[in-house]
């Protein structure tokens, strides 16, 4: 399955929600994919070219904060100025989009 490679992007708990529903679905449902949303005290969304799917998992601040360090692995400060533009790119070209704000300090 093509979007495999990005589930190591998410923690186990959620990779295993998405991972389930994409095999319980037709079996190109993966191909229109277009956001995995992940919000703090909100559900997890999958939106599709068509379609989304709302799941009653309810995302925590420890989730975000685990995707962020597994999408920077290990190292958000290398990530800075990505995170800062507003996304980061992973390999395989997907693009991560934050809607945090960022400051920086002057010396």
């Amino acid at each position: 399955m093509v979007t495999s490679n990005l589930f190591k992007y998410f923690p186990q708990s959620i990779s295993e929600i998405i991972e389930e529903y994409l095999k319980r679905s037709d079996e190109n449902i993966y191909i229109t994919l277009e956001e995995i949303r992940l919000r703090i005290n909100k559900p997890l969304i999958l939106k599709f070219n068509k379609k989304e799917k709302i799941f009653e998992y309810t995302v925590k601040l420890e989730d975000v904060t685990e995707t962020l360090r597994l999408i920077c692995e290990n190292s958000i400060y290398s990530y800075q100025n990505q995170i800062c533009n507003g996304f980061i790119t992973v390999k395989g070209g997907h693009r991560v989009r934050n809607y945090w704000q960022c400051s920086s300090r002057r010396k």
